[in-house]
C-alpha cells in the first residue's frame, strides 16, 4: 500500500497533535526517517511508518525517509538502512530549515564554519583527508590545525564560486546565518550542496553532532561526543537549576570590545552566550535586545539602567590575542581590553566596573562541544563558590587531548581564576 504524503498531510493536520508522539529530549533530529521526531533513529521509526501506512498514525515532517514525497515501504528499508550504516544518500534538515539531500558518506567537503571542523575532527574524520577547503580563520590558526596548513583557505562571507566550483566538494558547511554574498543559488549554480549548521548554540548543538555522526559515518563517535559534552553542561545546569532570580548574577556579555568599542554591542537571547550564562547561573541582560542575529547593539544608558553584576567580553582566537596559539603577549593584550572597559565612564558606574568583576574570554570557549569548558568556566566567573572543585583548564586539557588529539596549550580567560 502507497500512501501520496502531501495529501495525508492535509487528511491528517487536524488529529496531528493529539497522535504526534512525545520527543524523549528537547528537539527532534533534523534527519528524514526520524519519523516519531524524538532525538534518534530507531526500531519506532520504523513502526511508526508502519503506523502509517496502516492508517493508525498520522505522517510527521520526517517520516518520508527517503523523500520521494510518498509515505510506503521504501521508507521503512531506508529507516533501516539508517540504522545499519549502509544508505547511500540521506536527507537532513539544516539550521535554516532547509531540506538538503547528501551523498554519504561525505568524501570530499569544504568548511567555512570552524565549529563544523570542530566537531568532524572530534568524532574521528581525518579532516586533512576530506576537506579540500577550510576557513582562513582555521589557516590562521595553525597550531590547533596543523594537518589543515595547505589545504584552499576560503574566506568567511565572501566566497569565490569559481575557486569552489573548481575543488568540486561533495558539500560546503556554512555558518547558521550566511553572510549576504553566500548565495545558495549560486552554490546551486555550480552544483555543489550546501548546509548551514549551529554548532555554536547548545540548544542545537547535539543534533548537529547527530547530523555530521550520520553524514561522515562516525555515529558511535558522534553520540560520544553528546555524553561527554552533557556530563559537564548538565552537571553545572543542575546546581544552578535551583537558584532563586537575586541569587543569579546579571551579566552582560559584551562582543568584541577590541573592534566593536566604543560601539556597545551585547549577545542577546539567539546567542550560544545566552544559553552559557543561564545555564552557568546568571541572568542575561540582553536577552530581550532586538536583533536578526544574535547581537544587538545597545546605547550605555540601557547600560547603566541594568547595572549588571559582571561583564564578560571575547576576544579572538590568535598568537597575540587569546587561545590555543596564544604566547605570553595574549595577557597583555587581554590586560588592555580589560583596562579600556574598567576606565569607561558608564561601566565604571555599574556594579561590574565598581566590584572589577570585568573579564576578557577567548571568544572559541563558545564553538562547538568545548563549550563544555566553556559553560564551567562561566559557572566559575558566576559563582564560583559552587564550582570550587571544578577546574575548567582539567576540562579543556581533556577535550584536547581526548577529542581533538592535540597537547593542551593556551591562554583562555584573563583574569585567571584558580
Amino acid at each position: 500500500m502507497r500512501i501520496t504524503f502531501f495529501v495525508l498531510m492535509l487528511l491528517a493536520l487536524s488529529a496531528f497533535a493529539e497522535v504526534m508522539p512525545a520527543a524523549s529530549s528537547d528537539y527532534a533530529l533534523g534527519i528524514f526517517g526520524n519519523a516519531n521526531m524524538d532525538d534518534r533513529i530507531d526500531e519506532l521509526d520504523i513502526a511508526y511508518v508502519e503506523g502509517i501506512i496502516k492508517g493508525a498514525n498520522a505522517p510527521t515532517n520526517l517520516s518520508d525517509a527517503n523523500y520521494d514525497g510518498l509515505i510506503d515501504a521504501q521508507d521503512t528499508d531506508q529507516i533501516q538502512k539508517i540504522m545499519d550504516g549502509s544508505e547511500s544518500e540521506i536527507t537532513i534538515v539544516d539550521a535554516r530549515k532547509r531540506n538538503v539531500t547528501l551523498n554519504v558518506p561525505i568524501q570530499k567537503a569544504v568548511a567555512v564554519n570552524t565549529g563544523a571542523l570542530e566537531i568532524i575532527r572530534a568524532i574521528g574524520v581525518n579532516v586533512d583527508d576530506v576537506f579540500v577547503g577550510v576557513s582562513s580563520y582555521a589557516i590562521a590558526n595553525g597550531l590547533y590545525w596543523p594537518e589543515l596548513k595547505d589545504q584552499v583557505s576560503i574566506a568567511y562571507g565572501s566566497p569565490d564560486y569559481e575557486q569552489l566550483a573548481q575543488l568540486k566538494p561533495d558539500l560546503v558547511i556554512l555558518y547558521k546565518n550566511p553572510k549576504k554574498d553566500e548565495s545558495f543559488d549560486k552554490y546551486q549554480a555550480i552544483g555543489v550542496p550546501v548546509i548551514c549548521m549551529d554548532c555554536f548554540n547548545q540548544e542545537e548543538m547535539d543534533g548537529s553532532i547527530k547530523i555530521f555522526g550520520e553524514l561522515f559515518n562516525r555515529r558511535a563517535e558522534a553520540n560520544g561526543l553528546i555524553e561527554w559534552y552533557h556530563g559537564y553542561v548538565d552537571l553545572v545546569e543542575e546546581r544552578t537549576r535551583g537558584l532563586s532570580a537575586s541569587d543569579r548574577p546579571r551579566t552582560l556579555f559584551y562582543n568584541y570590545p577590541e573592534s566593536n568599542y566604543p560601539l556597545l554591542k551585547a549577545s542577546n537571547s539567539l546567542s550560544g552566550e545566552n544559553t552559557m550564562i543561564v545555564k552557568a547561573g546568571g541572568i542575561n541582560i540582553a536577552e530581550n535586545l532586538n536583533s536578526s542575529s544574535g547581537v544587538a547593539e545597545a546605547e550605555w544608558e540601557w547600560l547603566m539602567s541594568e547595572n549588571p553584576d559582571i561583564i564578560v567580553s571575547n576576544v579572538v582566537a590568535a598568537e597575540t590575542k587569546s587561545g590555543y596559539s596564544a604566547n605570553d603577549t595574549a595577557l597583555d593584550f587581554m590586560k588592555k581590553i580589560r583596562d579600556t572597559l574598567l576606565n569607561d565612564s558608564a561601566i565604571n558606574s555599574t556594579a561590574a566596573g565598581k566590584n572589577g568583576r570585568i573579564f576578557i574570554i577567548c571568544t572559541d570557549l563558545n564553538r562547538g562541544p568545548m563549550q563544555a569548558a566553556g559553560t564551567v568556566f562561566m559557572a566559575k566567573l558566576l559563582h564560583p563558590e559552587l564550582f570550587e572543585d571544578l577546574d575548567p583548564q582539567s576540562i579543556l586539557k581533556e577535550y584536547y587531548e581526548k577529542w581533538q588529539r592535540i597537547p593542551y596549550h593556551g591562554i583562555y580567560v584573563y583574569p585567571n581564576q584558580e
